[in-house]
């Protein structure tokens, strides 16, 4: 479609739209998702015009969702036929829909745009496409918004669709509305075909965007679209700010963080304001999930009253199969549920290293005069020094077991190990990793933390042990 003075301003809003959130690189391969509706019949047609201006390759993709019988196939056909008229590569996919939407327990729209989106990551792996472009407008975005809102949405749910999305989905539509577009298809005499599906009021997004918003259009505000884009815009910066300052904030708070663990401190957590702890929270979630799916309002209020809880220690489960634990002054969110550590015991017979395999941890023992150790209290917690002549071989170590006892360095009398825990706040998590060091059958070391006071270095210790504990 060539540029006229009939489309130059579409065909304008479309280009300051690309620029201004910086869609394009020069010769990007693009894939356009192509329905064969107006939208993206009008999204296509806007790429060929202005594709030169970047040198793009433009690839074609349609996915026909097995819905709507031979409908659905003539889509395909359809798309395939502009395909060849432009001379464009056409890559046409068939999925079953609603058969994966009842494997996964998926709404039927839902299913229909998790099978989509993965049908274009495919295709653009394919191709190796730089950029997957599809038809979402002005409208769309109105429309989402107003059924976030509806919904009782937090700032970030009014910020509707993004322009760009992971740097790689682009919408260069969306600063357009429907009847623009239907405009700009009409000035072009652009065939496009219709989804009957689109005016079935049975779908919440059908009777947003049939009966709602032409109704707040009507008698409100002609411009409601561009007023709730507005909004959008608005809170869109709002937001970028702001995930910049949890971003620097959320890192004082992480006590432990692995692919399928993040470990935070409620001590520090539990006196931020509200509105600061709502978003660190959901931030969190993003960190181990990459994404906020389902979490709402009320599990984000859940885990704050976790941490805000009197108790030291509760369980609650979210979506996508996360898991937060309450354990004195740390909360964890795992990705999986919470397993029983498996239990180890190593026997150790003499003087030697032994590798923990459970722990990752390396228990590596020594012998040294007493005359060569000046303080006991220059050494670190993951070091132990014991009189040999008290802590006789063989010596055994193994996982924390209920029911353990030991004399804590100082104290008269003994004390059970899960209490001793309990006292100096020991995360739960992190009690079944924590090796256990016995003599002839006793206690003489809660490794990491405490020695047994019958073993412990006097004036009169000739030979002195030494415990390390060491990572791999």
């Amino acid at each position: 479609m060539p540029i006229t003075g009939k489309n130059y301003g579409f065909l304008s809003v479309v280009e300051t739209t690309i620029r201004h959130y910086h869609m394009l690189d020069e010769g990007d391969t693009v894939l356009v998702g192509v329905s064969g509706g107006p939208d993206s019949m009008a999204l296509l047609h806007s790429l060929v015009t202005l594709g030169p201006k970047w040198s793009l390759n433009l690839i074609i993709a349609h996915l026909n969702h097995q819905l709507r019988g031979a409908t659905a196939d003539q889509e395909a056909a359809f798309v395939e036929r502009i395909a060849a008229d432009l001379g464009i590569r056409c890559e046409i996919g068939s999925r079953n829909v609603a058969k994966y939407g009842t494997e996964h327990r998926l709404s039927l729209q839902e299913a229909a745009r998790m099978v989509r989106y993965a049908f274009y990551d495919e295709a653009a792996a394919k191709y190796s496409a730089d950029k997957i472009a599809l038809g979402h407008h002005a409208d769309d975005n109105a429309e989402s918004i107003l059924m976030h809102l509806l919904r009782g949405t937090g700032p970030l749910g009014l910020i509707g669709i993004p322009p760009v999305r992971q740097g790689r989905i682009i919408r260069p539509l969306i600063g357009l509305t429907k009847k623009e577009i239907s405009a700009f298809l009409e000035i072009g005499g652009s065939e496009y075909m219709r989804d009957r599906s689109n005016f079935d009021t049975k779908y919440l997004r059908n009777r947003m965007r049939h009966e709602l918003l032409p109704h707040l259009k009507e008698r409100y505000n002609p411009n409601t679209a561009h007023a709730l884009n507005r909004l959008a815009s608005i809170l869109r910066d709002e937001e970028d700010f702001w995930g910049q300052e949890i971003r620097r904030r959320f890192q004082d708070l992480v006590l432990e963080q692995t692919p399928d663990r993040l470990s935070l401190t409620t001590r520090k957590l539990s006196g931020l304001h509200p509105a600061l702890l709502r978003r660190l929270i959901r931030h969190a979630v993003l960190s181990l999930t990459g994404g906020l799916k389902r979490l709402g309002h009320v599990h984000v209020e859940a885990v704050a009253r976790l941490i805000a809880a009197a108790s030291p220690s509760g369980r609650l489960d979210l979506p996508q199969g996360i898991s937060v634990v309450r354990d004195q002054e740390e909360i964890s969110f795992l990705s999986a549920p919470p397993e029983e550590n498996a239990g180890f015991e190593y026997d150790i017979p003499r003087i030697q290293t032994t590798f923990i395999r459970e722990i990752g941890t390396f228990l590596k023992l020594s012998v040294c005069d007493g005359s060569e150790v000046s303080h006991t209290k220059n050494y670190p917690p993951t070091t132990a020094l014991f009189d040999l002549a008290a802590a006789g071989f063989p010596l055994k170590v193994r996982n924390f077991k209920q029911g353990d006892r030991f004399r804590p360095l100082g104290m008269a009398g003994s004390q059970k190990v899960k209490s001793f825990f309990i006292n100096s706040k020991v995360p739960r998590s992190k009690r079944l990793l924590c090796p256990i060091l016995l003599s002839e059958g006793r206690i003489i070391w809660v490794g990491g933390y405490r020695i047994d006071d019958s073993v412990k270095v006097t004036e009169k210790t000739k030979k002195i042990l030494k415990a390390e504990l060491l990572p791999k």
